[in-house]
């Protein structure tokens, strides 16, 4: 098989815009490229998709260098899921019950067979699976792609645990310990080894024959690689074609047990390729990224091994623009430009491959760039020095982030002001408006930002991580009630519902924000990192749920709060009902503002903790009580307890009780629909504003009042899963999804769970 010539040759940076000297000194970057290599990218012959425009705050990194960035690895494992997108963290997808999560349990950074020194790269990918086996049609089993092993497990059963550990041990162990691992004993050594005897247990497993392109598509993660992705997998199918590469499509058919796979060349071409979107590979910030495999055996249109036979391409920073340009037959002009490309083959090449490809021949120069690297090393580096000595001194104390204030379409800098260790993973963060934004012209339209959102109800602000480029949602704590508004209201005799408290540090824009750091957490790994005086970029305030709750007479809320440990919530009382532990001598600040809150609206408002430690936590029978639903339902299992909220309260609408099911239709209701809840997401425009009014409707069509009772559950996916269903992905959104576990099972035991009550994903 041969590839045509633009594959044989791959971009780097000419001499003049990048010296060998000024490049870091990996392998690839201080020799001469074993293969041809071109400066820059022909312009397309035909009309391409548009180049999508930079999301606000989210924009491409065009300066940072590229050669080079990629970190080592042994494989990539692409589990075919037939999706095209999937949840930010994507082993937590449907409540961690998936493939990526039972490999990474054995060779992730705790797992049974981790190995540091053999990186394993485990993503999804939108290829899909191959239809079970005829004579198994029952069976359910995903595919899974090893690459640059270049092999296709058609078949790997989802009913045992076996299989997995069979592809782990057959297929994604070294054959070889690095030299690291010579001190370990023998037992230890042989158990980190690769067993090809446990290949046998896998049926089917075929060698991948033609380029697998890959492209990060994961807008679960980050937005620009959902926008990109799909553009760029849709114009390489429409490219390769043209340039006599046939696009193979569906999933992989294995037809009997010594028959070959159906690869789908069937028109005569002499190669065929895949493209796929996958998920997370890094470097967001560089979109659109894209892997090109060459399979083993390729061969240039000269004839010769293609010197990256069996390795990867990887390329950065591409546009629609480029893909043309990528599998042209030409001999010059094969990739992105240089300033737009990366380079460098998933695995370290050997050396002697180096040593053999880079010695210079009779009719060959040596590499110019490599002749005095020092000097050039040097020469730039006072050229710096000269271009800063001449700088105005007004321009180096300049700030470098943007002082708009607080707004939803860009990230405005604030500072940490107080940080508060709650328990070993926890801890509270106070932040302000930056000092460069302490103007009254910058701190008073973000105080005023923040004042509204409070006034709104709940809401969110999105948290940057600078590094990776990636954001996420934090929502802020509400200042605790002012003592004198909760004297206040003692004295008068009333709950303090009618107090002009908006819950907020409105007065100066402050924002607290409650963290928990995560295990291989971006976000909340790099806030736990920050010290006070330290810079957190902010876009918001996203406005969520909007119901006035607590201000509606007749209201009531419990809230249930799970804890792994006692001091994650110290001061808080065991036992439902009992609110704060009079025996706690000490209070944590979020018990200590639910206090606030429980005196403020006395009556109304409780709350109580459960905690993993001490054998306690949220079940079935929890939510039976607190629904007011029989006293008499089974326990259940405990769950893993994570932060949980627990939320119920009559409608606002109505403080009647709502209507029998048979005489009250909530469909057409917006606000009381179950079904319309399902396709709802947190995106959604605002409801109960005014704009709309209730639709719920008696028997006879005619309009009544409806009303329902609030169930929340707020946690991560898992926790959300097991309790009420996992939410599900549609048209490029997040949605509520169907009512399913704890909850969906008391709901078919207790109609009057489904009539009365909503069920919040939060």
């Amino acid at each position: 098989m041969t590839i045509p010539r633009l594959l044989a040759r791959a971009c780097t940076k000419p001499a003049v815009a990048a010296p060998a000297a000024a490049v870091p000194r990996r392998a690839l970057a201080t020799k001469a490229a074993p293969f041809p290599t071109t400066p820059t990218c022909p312009a397309p012959t035909c009309a391409c998709a548009a180049t999508p425009d930079p999301l606000p705050g989210l924009e491409i990194d065009r300066q940072a260098p590229l050669n080079g960035l990629i970190s080592n690895y042994a494989q990539h494992v692409l589990v075919c899921t037939g999706k095209d997108d999937w949840p930010s963290r994507i082993e937590e997808e449907h409540g961690g019950d998936n493939l990526v999560a039972d490999l990474r349990e054995l060779v992730g950074p705790r797992g049974k067979f981790s190995d540091p020194f053999h990186n394993i790269a485990i993503l999804n990918a939108s290829f899909p699976s191959s239809p079970p086996p005829r004579r198994r049609p029952e069976l359910h089993t995903s595919s899974v792609y090893l690459l640059p092993q270049f092999k296709y497990v058609p078949y790997l059963p989802r009913v045992s645990f076996e299989s997995v550990e069979a592809l782990v041990r057959g297929y994604l162990q070294p054959e070889r310990l690095h030299p690291m691992h010579d001190g370990l004993s023998p037992i230890h050594r042989d158990r980190l080894l690769r067993k090809p005897a446990y290949q046998s247990l896998l049926w089917g497993v075929r060698d991948v024959r033609e380029v697998v392109v890959l492209v990060c598509g994961h807008g679960g993660r980050d937005r620009r690689c959902g926008l990109y992705g799909p553009l760029l997998r849709g114009e390489f199918e429409r490219r390769l074609p043209e340039q006599g590469v046939e696009v193979l499509r569906g999933a992989v058919e294995v037809e009997g047990e010594d028959g070959p796979a159906v690869e789908g060349v069937a028109s005569g071409r002499e190669w065929a390729a895949r493209v796929g979107l996958i998920s997370h590979i890094g470097g967001h910030k560089f979109a659109g990224n894209v892997i090109v495999y060459l399979p083993p055996g390729l061969r240039t249109e000269d004839g010769e091994v293609h010197p990256l036979a069996g390795h990867g391409i990887w390329y950065g920073r591409v546009e629609p623009r480029h893909v043309e340009g990528i599998p042209q037959r030409r001999a010059v002009h094969t990739t992105p430009p240089p300033t737009r490309v990366r380079l460098q083959p998933p695995t370290q090449l050997p050396n002697d491959r180096f040593k053999a490809d880079t010695k210079a021949g009779p009719n060959q120069t040596p590499n110019p760039t490599r002749t005095k690297p020092r000097r050039a090393r040097w020469v730039g580096l006072s050229l710096l020095a000269a271009l800063l000595l001449a700088l105005p001194p007004y321009l180096l104390a300049s700030p470098a982030s943007d002082t708009t204030p607080l707004n939803p379409t860009t990230f405005t800098p604030f500072t940490i002001t107080a940080r508060e260790q709650l328990s070993p993973t926890t801890f509270l963060l106070t932040l302000e408006p930056a000092a460069s934004s302490s103007s009254a012209a910058q701190r008073t339209p973000t105080a005023r930002a923040v004042a509204a959102a409070w006034r709104h109800g709940l809401w969110s602000v999105e948290v940057k991580q600078p590094q990776l480029q990636v954001a996420r949602d934090y929502t802020p704590l509400p200042a605790p009630p002012p003592p004198s508004a909760v004297v206040r209201a003692a004295a008068a005799g009333l709950d303090g519902s009618h107090d002009d408290d908006d819950g907020g540090d409105d007065d100066d824009g402050k924002v607290r924000l409650y963290v928990r750091r995560m295990e291989r957490g971006e976000v909340s790994g790099y806030l736990a990192r920050l010290r006070v005086g330290e810079t957190v970029e902010l876009r918001g305030p996203r406005l969520g749920f909007d119901l006035a709750l607590m201000e509606r007479p007749g209201v009531e809320m419990e809230v249930i709060w799970a804890n792994r440990r006692r001091e994650d919530c110290v001061g808080c009382g065991g036992r439902e009902g009992e609110g704060c532990a009079g025996e706690e001598k000490q209070t944590g600040a979020v018990v200590a503002l639910l206090e606030e809150f429980r005196r403020k609206y006395a009556g109304r408002f409780t709350y109580s903790c459960t905690v993993d430690e001490e054998g306690s936590f949220i079940d079935a029978a929890t939510v039976v009580r607190s629904t007011g639903m029989a006293t008499s339902a089974s326990s259940g299992a405990g769950g893993p307890a994570w932060w949980r909220l627990w939320a119920n309260s009559a409608s606002p609408a109505s403080s009647a009780a709502p209507s029998p099911v048979d005489s009250v239709n909530s469909d057409a209701c917006t606000y009381h629909s179950a079904k319309r809840l399902v396709t709802s997401d947190d995106r959604d425009a605002p409801a109960g504003t005014g704009a709309e009014q209730c639709r719920c409707e008696d028997s006879k069509k005619n309009r009544v009042a409806g009303g329902k009772n609030l169930l929340i559950i707020s946690g991560p996916d898992g926790f959300i899963a097991h309790y009420a269903g996992a939410k599900v992905w549609g048209a490029g959104k997040e949605l509520q999804g169907p009512v399913k576990g704890v909850i969906g099972d008391l709901k078919r035991k207790y109609p009057a769970l489904e009539e009365d009550w909503l069920v919040l994903k939060m």
